[in-house]
Order: C-alpha cells, then sequence, then structure tokens
C-alpha cells in the first residue's frame, strides 16, 4: 500500500487513491510541469524557490500559470496532516489544467556509485531550445538513459550533450573538484536550474571553497578528486567511478558540504 495523502484539483484523499483521467495531457501525453520538493523537519526546503522554476517551466512549454496562492494553501493541508518529520512533496500541473499535489514517504536511497555517460541529445543550450531548462513531466528520456547505464552494468546514467560536455544526470545534479575547485556545468547548457545545486553553491561560497561554472568534457573529469551527485530528495553522496574513471580516494569537500546542508534543510 502507497502510504501518504494527495489532492487533485482541490480534492483529498489517500496517496494510494490519487488518480487522473487517462485522458488528462498529463498521463496521455506526459504534458506538463512539476516539482519535487523535500520536506525535513516538517518544512518544504526552499518552497517558493521551487514554486518560481514551477512557474518558469510552465511559461518555457507554453502553458498557463496556476493559481500558486492555492497551491501553497494545499501544501499547507497536506504538510498538516503529516504524521513523520520527513517526506516527499511533489507538485504537477499538467497541460489539461489539472493540479495535483502529493506527500509520501522519501524514495529508498539508490546506489550511484558508478555513472555511465550517455548522449542527452534533448538537452540543448538556452536561447536555442524553448523548453531548455525547464522541469518538464516528460522524463522517459531520462529514464530511458537509467535503464540504457544499468545495461552496461552502472548504477545511474552521467548525461552528456552532442557536443561532449558534462550536464547532469537523469534525476539529480552533479559536481566535482578538481584542484580545491568545486565546478558546475553551467545553466546556459540547458540543465535543470537545480534547487540542491544552488543551495550547495551557496553553501561553497560561504565556506570559502572557491567555485567555477563552465563547460566540460568527460577528459576534465580526469583531473578531479571528488565527484559527487544530489537531488531534493536525496543527500549529497560521492560517486565512486565513471566509466574507468576512478574517485575511490577520500572526500573532504563533499562530507562538508553534505554536514551544511543537511544542517541548512533542517533549518528550513
Amino acid at each position: 500500500m502507497v502510504s501518504g495523502t494527495a489532492i487533485i484539483n482541490g480534492a483529498a484523499m489517500a496517496l494510494a487513491d490519487a488518480r487522473l483521467a487517462i485522458s488528462d495531457d498529463g498521463v496521455a501525453r506526459g504534458d506538463g510541469a512539476f516539482e519535487s520538493i523535500g520536506v525535513w523537519a516538517r518544512r518544504p526546503f526552499r518552497l517558493e524557490d521551487h514554486l518560481e522554476r514551477l512557474g518558469r517551466s510552465l511559461s518555457a512549454i507554453g502553458l498557463a500559470q496556476p493559481d500558486f496562492a492555492l497551491i501553497r494553501d494545499e501544501v499547507d493541508a497536506l504538510l498538516d496532516g503529516m504524521s513523520g518529520a520527513q517526506g516527499a512533496l511533489r507538485i504537477f500541473v499538467t497541460g489539461s489544467g489539472s493540479r495535483m499535489l502529493t506527500l509520501g514517504t522519501l524514495p529508498p536511497i539508490r546506489e550511484s556509485n558508478r555513472l555511465s555517460p550517455q548522449p542527452a541529445p534533448w538537452i540543448r543550450p538556452l536561447e536555442s531550445y524553448r523548453p531548455a531548462g525547464a522541469k518538464t513531466m516528460s522524463y522517459s528520456p531520462n529514464m530511458t538513459a537509467t535503464r540504457a547505464a544499468q545495461a552496461e552494468g552502472a548504477d545511474d546514467a552521467l548525461l552528456i550533450s552532442l557536443e561532449g560536455l558534462i550536464l547532469e544526470g537523469p534525476t539529480f545534479c552533479v559536481l566535482w573538484v578538481a584542484d580545491g575547485v568545486l565546478h558546475a556545468p553551467e545553466l546556459e547548457l540547458g540543465i535543470v536550474d537545480s534547487i540542491s545545486r544552488r543551495t550547495l553553491l551557496e553553501l561553497a561560497d560561504e565556506a570559502a571553497i572557491p567555485v567555477a561554472r563552465g563547460r566540460w568534457g568527460l577528459a576534465d573529469l580526469a583531473g578531479a578528486s571528488e565527484l559527487m551527485l544530489c537531488s531534493a530528495l536525496r543527500e549529497l553522496s560521492s560517486v565512486g567511478s565513471v566509466d574507468a574513471l576512478e574517485f575511490d580516494g577520500a572526500a573532504p569537500v563533499r562530507g562538508l558540504l553534505a554536514d551544511r546542508l543537511r544542517a541548512r534543510r533542517l533549518e528550513g
């Protein structure tokens, strides 16, 4: 039994009973945008940033803005009935205008120690492709990349652009340390403006860790001492290898940022 609660177009129900009509464009076409938000200490982390990104995603794919005040009220209603301290809050707005909010348990931690590079032709630079950077419900290409990586014996994929540049994971951002500098692929590549990535870069600045945003290929990982990944619903964790490249040494930057991220999430 799925544990949790949901609100669909204003109607509250158990998560196990949550349904959208098969005719809804969110189901029939995967047309819509969504947000996944970690709930820590019964508070949704950076909710306003997530709602702002949801609005940008909807605009990028030509859909109308929802009633955000209503969404905030429905978030409060879900959290009021929350039984635990942590959870996974998701907000969906479909091409048919449906609004769905769900609150369930955090997904189980999935090992992502080994990544396999996979091409991501659907991720294109900003200004060259209207939906670039939008967090849409059409996640089939991402999941296909994950399955392809797993078929090759890896845990998940590292998405690579047509030009051979490092982008992100199918469901997570990636960062790495080289020569004491924290590296982050730039948003102009068309990757999702990850709230976790944003928070980690802020924390790095606070800790006086040098940060570089730019464009790098797989060959640039050869000089990295740490590679890490993170998402809204998972901790900052180390990656052990990408193909033949190994990152199995000490990870002091990941350790420091993971501790600070955990504390920041609990602060709300």
